[in-house]
């Protein structure tokens, strides 16, 4: 079942948790997500907002559900999804996904790799879901969407973690890893990893 936009009219950290174990899904591929962090529009000095009047625009003009994609250093489109609720705005950034479909055409794009490596970090997993900086402003809960979230009946444990690549707000344990999973990015220290199926 499609994830409507109301799951997203939370706060960032609350949809970054709720969003471990639920599936990403294009019309050829698709991957469990296992790792995201969460960026609040306030008080939090890492998120875009905090520098860029762009995102704070970004914030203001769109709905909850909506996709945020950035080139980062200028290699890298990074996806996010925004969040908008009573208890503050942000955005969460899609870090890690096991790959379930759409393995072959994964590989294609990322020019071939380890089933694990494929997805295992904001960067890769944008070039292998086939995203890019078109996708920006785009909803992922529009029936037209070409990328959307379901609900899946993947039971996972949660694992909390400080973020990666931050040197402000660095203290703050936003990022999300589904316990014990070998796909994630980066392993939170003295965690083991199950093998990769």
């Amino acid at each position: 079942m499609r994830i409507k936009s109301d799951f997203f009219q939370t706060d960032p950290v609350s949809a970054a948790r709720n969003l471990i174990g639920k599936r990403i899904v294009s019309q050829k591929s698709s991957g469990i997500i296992v790792e995201t962090e969460a960026y609040a529009v306030k008080g939090d000095e890492a998120a875009h907002t905090f520098t860029r009047s762009s995102a704070r625009e970004f914030v203001s003009k769109y709905s909850a559900g909506t996709a945020y994609v950035y080139l980062n250093y200028g290699m890298y489109w990074l996806t996010n999804v925004l969040t908008k609720g009573p208890k503050g705005n942000g955005f969460v950034l899609l870090r890690a996904l096991e790959p379930e479909n759409g393995i072959h055409l994964m590989r294609n794009r990322r020019n071939g790799g380890k089933i694990k490596d494929l997805c295992s970090g904001p960067g890769k997993l944008t070039i292998a879901m086939g995203m890019s900086g078109k996708d920006h402003g785009q909803s992922f809960t529009s029936p037209q969407s070409r990328f959307w979230f379901e609900e899946s009946h993947n039971e996972t444990g949660i694992v909390t973690d400080t973020r990666i690549g931050i040197t402000r707000s660095a203290n703050l344990p936003w990022r999300f890893l589904k316990k014990n999973n070998a796909f994630v990015s980066k392993k939170k220290a003295g965690e083991s990893s199950s093998p990769a199926s």
